[in-house]
């Protein structure tokens, strides 16, 4: 087969599309940094943080590498573009590029490493660290459902047992 299937080039753009919303390339610094929020997405990052696989990054700063702005840099990620199944892709920083320390806990899926296979930056998720991610993610809006849930229980609880004796 030669090339990408258009399912995965559809699947490209949109990384590119989804990712781009939230970060940007500094040429001054050679940081790939996350957008200060504002307004709505903002108040939502409080309760649900966006995140992104590295897998998404990689497409996002390989479209972003064809822009004017890019093209007089070198490649920023490398991949072993080794698609095993049950194995992960891995990905390495590269030519001086980095990544804010902050801003790492919105990549997921990695692993992806430091210049020169260092550092590991964002481990790859498996199994249980799957489940303990998705708690974090969601664990402010599950128990700020619970408290309100239970709150309005005990508050109204005279009436309801009103309710429930009269219907019985």
């Amino acid at each position: 087969m030669n090339g990408p299937t258009p399912d995965q080039l559809r699947k490209t753009k949109e990384a590119f599309q989804q990712v781009g919303e939230y970060w940007f390339v500094d040429l001054n610094t050679k940081e790939l940094r996350r957008k200060s929020l504002s307004g709505f997405k903002w108040f939502t990052n409080l309760f649900w943080k966006k995140r992104h696989s590295v897998w998404e990054f990689y497409w996002w700063i390989r479209y972003r590498q064809a822009e004017p702005d890019m093209t007089a840099f070198e490649n920023p990620i490398h991949s072993d573009n080794l698609p095993i199944l049950g194995f992960p892709m891995k990905y390495e920083l590269l030519n001086g590029w980095t990544i804010p320390k902050d801003d790492l806990k919105y990549l997921v899926n990695g692993p992806l490493a430091s210049e020169g296979l260092s550092e590991i930056l964002v481990p790859h998720a498996l199994g249980w660290q799957r489940v303990i991610q998705f708690f974090k993610q969601y664990a402010a809006p599950i128990i700020s459902g619970a408290v309100v849930i239970f709150g309005s229980i005990l508050r109204y609880w005279p009436e309801i047992s009103l309710f429930l004796q009269s219907s019985a």
